[in-house]
């Protein structure tokens, strides 16, 4: 090979170089300023850290689940719901599954003022809470009290005093 002859490598950094200068003069060599490049806000795919309330809202929203704070607020705030039963008729227990509100009234005549308001106390639990809650009032006889047992307890059979036993 002799000096005049170009090889391939050479050949190809000659028409790089012709390329580049040709660029030049077109006013191709400066790169445009590109815009910064905004950042995605963070994705929640369950990775990044979020805080207690949003977690909770988030499972909330996601399985659809009811809160059960409300039957727990209508108890707590069954005095500014009904002021007028307050003293006399206690709210004793509340099942979100089907809405209903058990009260126990001190006396039958508690019982029935309370089954006489039943319209208004309903209405009166919906605008508390803000949507529909209570839909129906459940009134005890005077002075019972529904008793919960734990479901993990075993029921011991009561002791029965000497004397009044079994039969012989």
């Amino acid at each position: 090979m002799s000096d005049s002859e170009v090889s391939g490598v050479d050949l190809a950094r000659v028409a790089l170089r012709a390329a580049m200068e040709a660029t030049r003069k077109n006013g191709g060599g400066q790169k445009p300023k590109q815009k910064p490049r905004a950042v995605p806000a963070a994705r929640r795919d369950g990775r990044e850290p979020m805080g207690l309330g949003a977690a909770i809202g988030a499972l909330v929203t996601e399985r659809a689940w009811e809160l059960p704070a409300a039957g727990a607020t209508l108890r707590e705030r069954w005095s500014a719901i009904a002021p007028e039963l307050a003293g006399h008729v206690a709210a004793v227990a509340f099942d979100p599954d089907s809405g209903r509100l058990t009260l126990r009234p001190e006396s039958s005549a508690w019982a029935t003022k309370t089954r006489l308001e039943q319209a208004r106390l309903i209405a009166a639990a919906k605008e508390s809470a803000g949507r529909t809650v209570v839909r129906a009032l459940q009134i005890l006889a005077p002075g019972t009290v529904p008793v919960r047992e734990p479901a993990d307890a075993d029921p011991a059979p009561a002791a029965v005093p000497a004397g009044l036993g079994a039969y012989p």
